[in-house]
């Protein structure tokens, strides 16, 4: 037996046993077909059906909590004294005290063909209590039948008393009220208006509704169609009236009048009549991140429209506040969606107490006016978020931009804003940066072991680059890239703090720098209808990404695409930084903070006077490249992006031509044979990690073990292969870390530059070296790189002229 619900039958059993009956409604189809023929099925209402099985959680009458908890649910009438349950093949329904406590229960019979009872109930109770103090308009019903009939037809106004008289407190606020029947006892709405609906001979609402099932709203038609029976008619309950349509009236005149009460205009309840009101004037207040629309005493709240980037689509966060009941209903769904939208009304009609059918014109203004905004943030035209800059400010920039060393310029701005060291490093990551102009940028991966400065380096790169070129985040998971639709990452820096970060998005990223752009389909289920629909989510690039990692074995579709650099742990660094840590205490360093603001500003209006222009490279069928793996494939499109991005910031100092191509015209600049020697300074070490079988940090390693087993063999006179070490001997004398050196040297052993020698007479593992020394840092003939000194100049730069800027 489950204890809690035994722990819930005991505290309040008529809840508990209503609840359960609710729970065996959807598992029984022949009680959900009864419902619908007999216009009663309603998600809202807490609808249940007895299908005798409530004794399976009960425990046996033999054993004493068994016996106890039965006794106490015959003396309420769940159980009869035969031991069957009371509504065992009905349809329930709860009915409520009006502080909300379950008093009774309602049930109606599925199987008439079955002896006894067609409807019972116990206890007693008011059907849709809640209504009491959510409307000031009721409609009044003598069976509860007729009251869920009206509630299932979307009139949730409707009340029906069971076994409870109703007070003074109870109708204290109520403006008017619709008999259903005419022999309800109405002297304790003295003060209130009183309105009769009259049905056709011998129909009640449940049979009416039965009967006009293919109709639309036949019960609104009679409600619009109530007569006047006592009360005033005047002030704000008379401004709710409305007439019914001709179509209605009609409807109306070909009924038998139960009786005929003296003509007056008809009226309507707040959830009565589909047919709504003349348009009320809008108050619309937007801003960049919600819409607020109000229209008489019901305020719309819209967030998420921005989002809405693909027409055919308006998924929207709503939340709508009547001021009159002080009640709100908030939800997310498509207001394209018409099942939606239907299943949205019903919910907040129900929620605030505002009519269904004053709620659907109202959504069909805020659908019309959304349309209306979206249009306008799609078509405006498109303002650089950038801020203003002035004259003097472009001037400066432009200097910088025309500046006849920009490489080193650049470098010594890093060096100004208190960067030391990593000199290849910085210039890498701001070439990088700037390729995100080209139509395939580069990408950085800044590696290097914890907390020694990848976080720092890749900050101070982008801190040249202007704000709204960016966009940074910590993560991604695997489908995030493809909802950024709203933004614009078209030629933006893509800055991913941590490759960890971002292991399930690696694919998505890799198809982005790829392709230049991301694409999804993906099936959804449309709120209300459970309908499966399909939407394609669409992400323009290209992008340039920047990402610091930690782990020596970066993912090498990842290396395929970006250069690796890797930052400086050496002794005489961490002293620079140091230093430099010093420095910035006192006053003079904080005058280096200002400084650093200001050249940082001064290189973001830079980046911002650059313009993606196309880039050519004439020179380029006579470069050459390394070819003895597949991988250097995408290494020698690297290599000539490294070239166009050094063009593409020195475009200031380059003539830019003009070119067209049938009717299309378009500008460029052309590569010199300077850029070249500049990006073959650079290739080397920018390149070489990804060329090269080992890691950054591993490769450095191994040159300094190179230099300091020669210099020890040359004083022991012995070759340097026969020169044995420990780990101890090798850390003291390159003050490396233990766990740094014993991690990369374990992979030099793997790579087999490295071999263990076996154990000493103290019992130490000794190691030797197998590597002679050749590919290291500054031999960028190793990568078969063509001298720029040797490239002849093709005919269509000497045809130009234009040879003094190179």
């Amino acid at each position: 037996m489950n204890s809690q619900f035994i722990e819930q039958l005991q505290a309040g059993p008529l809840a508990t046993v209503c609840d359960y009956y609710a729970s065996r409604l959807s598992p029984n189809p022949k009680a959900i077909d009864y419902l619908t023929r007999h216009a009663l099925h309603c998600p809202a209402l807490p609808i249940g059906f007895a299908d005798r099985s409530l004794g399976n959680h009960i425990p046996k009458r033999t054993l004493k909590l068994g016996s106890s908890i039965r006794k106490q649910l015959e003396s309420l009438g769940v159980y009869r004294g035969s031991g069957h349950e009371h509504f065992r093949g009905m349809v329930t329904v709860p009915l409520h005290s009006t502080t909300g406590e379950v008093g009774g229960i309602y049930g109606r019979r599925i199987d008439l063909s079955n002896d006894g009872p067609i409807e019972q109930h116990i206890g007693r109770g008011i059907f849709n209590a809640q209504a009491l103090q959510q409307f000031d308009q009721w409609i009044v019903t003598t069976t509860v039948l007729d009251a869920w009939t009206f509630y299932a037809a979307g009139h949730t106004n409707v009340i029906c008393t069971v076994g409870y008289q109703l007070t003074a407190d109870d109708v204290k606020q109520l403006k008017r009220v619709l008999l259903a029947a005419p022999d309800i006892d109405c002297h304790v709405f003295t003060n209130c208006e009183i309105h009769r609906i009259n049905f056709p001979v011998d129909h009640t609402a449940n049979s009416w509704a039965i009967a006009n099932e293919h109709s639309a709203d036949p019960l609104g038609k009679l409600i619009r169609a109530a007569g006047w029976q006592s009360g005033a008619s005047t002030g704000a309950a008379a401004d709710l009236a409305v007439k019914p349509t001709i179509e209605e009236a009609v409807d109306v005149a070909s009924m038998e009048p139960v009786a005929k009460p003296t003509p007056v205009p008809a009226m309507r309840t707040p959830q009565a009549s589909p047919v709504p009101a003349a348009h009320a004037s809008l108050d619309v207040v937007s801003t960049d991140t919600e819409t607020t629309i109000t229209i008489e005493t019901r305020r719309w709240r819209i967030r998420g429209l921005e989002r809405n980037t693909v027409p055919g689509v308006m998924k929207v966060n709503v939340m709508l506040f009547n001021t009159r009941s002080d009640m709100l209903h908030v939800d997310s769904f498509d207001l394209y969606h018409a099942r939606s939208r239907r299943s949205f009304l019903a919910e907040a009609a129900q929620e605030t107490g505002a009519g269904e059918a004053e709620l659907r014109s109202d959504l069909g203004q805020v659908l019309l006016k959304l349309e209306e905004l979206q249009h306008e943030q799609q078509t405006k035209a498109p303002t650089a978020s950038a801020p203003p800059v002035s004259d003097e400010e472009r001037a400066a920039a432009l200097e910088l931009l025309k500046s006849e060393n920009l490489l080193d310029r650049i470098l010594d701005d890093f060096e100004a804003c208190g960067i030391v060291g990593e000199r290849t490093g910085k210039l890498v990551g701001y070439l990088a940066a700037t390729s995100r102009l080209l139509d395939k940028p580069l990408g950085l991966v800044i590696q290097s072991s914890s907390a020694a400065g990848k976080s720092s380096l890749a900050d101070a790169i982008l801190s040249f680059i202007p704000a709204e070129d960016r966009f940074s985040c910590s993560a991604m998971t695997s489908q995030s890239l493809y909802y950024l639709g709203n933004e614009n990452l078209k030629h933006k820096i893509l800055s991913v703090a941590e490759e960890e970060g971002v292991r399930d998005a690696s694919y998505q990223l890799k198809l982005l720098q790829s392709e230049g752009s991301l694409s999804l389909i993906s099936t959804s289920k449309e709120k209300g209808s459970g309908r499966t629909s399909t939407q394609r989510y669409t992400v323009e690039g290209p992008v340039a990404l920047v990402m610091t990692t930690t782990s020596l074995a970066v993912d090498p579709e990842l290396l395929n695409r970006c250069m690796v650099v890797s930052v400086d742990e050496s002794p005489t660094q961490t002293a620079a930084i140091h230093a430099q840590q010093r420095f910035a205490r006192t006053f003079e360093g904080f005058t280096q903070t200002i400084q650093a603001e200001q050249i940082a500003a001064l290189h973001q209006n830079a980046q911002r006077l650059l313009k993606p222009l196309q880039v050519y490279n004439p020179y380029a069928q006579q470069l050459g490249f390394v070819g003895s793996q597949a991988r250097y494939r995408r290494d020698h499109q690297k290599y000539l992006t490294l070239i166009n991005t050094i063009t593409l910031l020195h475009q200031c100092q380059r003539e830019v031509k003009t070119s067209q191509i049938g009717m299309q015209s378009f500008e460029y600049i052309e590569v010199t044979r300077r850029d070249i020697a500049l990006a073959n300074r650079i290739a080397d070490w920018a390149l070489g990690r990804s060329l090269e079988e080992l890691p950054g940090p591993t490769r450095r390693l191994l040159v300094e073990l190179n230099d300091w087993i020669r210099r020890e063999a040359d004083q022991q006179k012995l070759p340097p292969n026969e020169f044995t070490f420990t780990r101890r001997e090798a850390r003291e004398a390159l003050q490396w870390n233990a766990t740094h050196l014993r991690n990369h040297l374990e992979r030099l052993v793997a790579h087999e530059y490295v071999i263990p020698q076996g154990r000493g007479q103290g019992k130490l593992l000794r190691y030797s070296l197998l590597y002679d020394g050749r590919g290291r840092e500054g031999q960028p003939l190793l990568l078969g790189l063509v001298d720029a000194a040797s490239l002849t100049e093709p005919e269509s730069v000497l045809m130009t002229g234009n040879l003094a800027q190179q």
